[in-house]
């Protein structure tokens, strides 16, 4: 690269800095949104895989008038008899709302001397078991998110639960646990299975649901309708089901930030249409000047194409700079709720760091080699007619 060139064409950028400066903001700008949207939906997409990997194959739950209700502990048995499951757990757990921060938790009952339906809650499980009195001291171990709700309303120690009888359990916080997906485990309160009946007053008969494991992946759906077939009164969900439920409201979600990327969309080709219909004065006087005084038209190409670069390459690293740091350090404000929803009744989670070279290389070619073109175009349009011409 011809050095002289290049400070020819900074310098001829920094006369014109003014003119440029609402290019530079318009181009960031639509690169900072595309690398934010985009950023936010990998983020949330890798939130919602970790969590369809962590579900058990089936969930088996009753229904009453086209509402869940609870449902018989002793069909646990019935169906850990049936050939390709490997193992049955019922389940006890539901949402407490917390009015003073207007959030619902979601307290799960655990039976801390035997194995639970997930992995992580047996490593938790194995962690707390010696050092917990599980009938006569109640405790919570909690989700990030969770304690700190309570530690901003001063419950650093102990929190009251209201059972749904009337009367309170003041459980004290013995410790928090955290996994690679915050959007999973951010509004969990761990309980013994007991505090956790009593809270909600669930007998001892009953559970909320059933967990079915199902190791092998083609005998899912074989499982599911004689599940189905045995109890015509539950709906029984499969993994499959919930994670095509999660992608049908995202792709719908997804669909809603093109309405945001439109303008900005129709604002960057009004730039280039403006940039490719026409030079400005200035610019045919200055491409007439460096003609006169024995310019070649790739001289003269050379110029506008180390400006353009120098331009869409400060816009792009800008915008995709500031977009870095707007979704994984501010988290993302206002764009956030496109996805996830501008409601507070679950805690607030930390967007998974995912950085998507595919996601910024799509970007590039979609902005940078448009923006390129768009000033090389005219520019040669003024080079190939001669100086005097131009000038006039």
């Amino acid at each position: 690269m011809n050095l002289k060139l290049l400070d020819f064409a900074l310098k001829s950028l920094k006369r014109r800095l003014g003119k440029k400066l609402a290019v530079i903001f318009i181009f960031s700008f639509l690169v900072f949104l595309l690398i934010s949207v985009f950023s936010i939906a990998s983020s949330l997409k890798k939130e919602l895989q970790i969590s369809v990997d962590a579900l058990p194959e089936l969930i088996v739950q009753k229904m009453k008038a086209g509402r869940q209700t609870l449902i018989p502990v002793e069909r646990t048995y019935k169906i850990a008899t049936i050939p390709g499951v490997e193992k049955a757990y019922d389940r006890v757990w539901g949402y407490y709302y917390f009015f003073n921060a207007n959030v619902n938790f979601t307290v799960v009952g655990l039976d801390f001397d035997l194995e639970a339906y997930k992995q992580k809650y047996n490593k938790i499980i194995k962690m707390y078991s010696g050092i917990t009195d599980t009938i006569t001291s109640p405790f919570m171990i909690v989700g990030k998110g969770v304690k700190k709700i309570l530690e901003e309303n001063f419950y650093d120690k102990y929190f009251n639960f209201i059972k749904v009888t009337g009367g309170k359990i003041e459980t004290t916080i013995i410790g928090t646990f955290t996994d690679e997906s915050a959007m999973e485990t951010n509004d969990i309160v761990l309980m013994p299975v007991t505090q956790v009946r009593e809270l909600f007053d669930i007998p001892e008969e009953y559970a909320t649901d059933i967990v079915v494991r199902v190791p092998n992946p083609l005998e899912v759906d074989v499982v599911k309708r004689k599940l189905q077939y045995m109890f015509p009164d539950c709906r029984i969900v499969s993994k499959s089901d919930i994670e095509a439920s999660y992608q049908n409201i995202f792709d719908y979600k997804s669909g809603l930030f093109l309405v945001l990327l439109i303008a900005a969309f129709i604002a960057f080709f009004i730039l280039v249409y403006d940039k490719t219909s026409g030079l400005s004065l200035e610019d045919r006087r200055e491409i007439g000047i460096l003609k006169a005084v024995g310019w070649q038209v790739e001289n003269v190409l050379q110029i506008k194409f180390l400006e353009g670069i120098l331009i869409s390459f400060f816009s792009f690293a800008l915008g995709s700079g500031l977009a870095l740091f707007y979704v994984y350090t501010l988290q993302a404000p206002l764009l956030r709720n496109i996805f996830t929803g501008a409601s507070i009744l679950k805690p607030d989670f930390q967007l998974l760091p995912v950085i998507d070279f595919q996601l910024f290389f799509l970007v590039f070619i979609l902005t940078v080699p448009i923006y390129i073109m768009a000033t090389i175009i005219p520019s040669w349009r003024a080079a190939i007619i001669d100086a005097d011409e131009v000038m006039r």
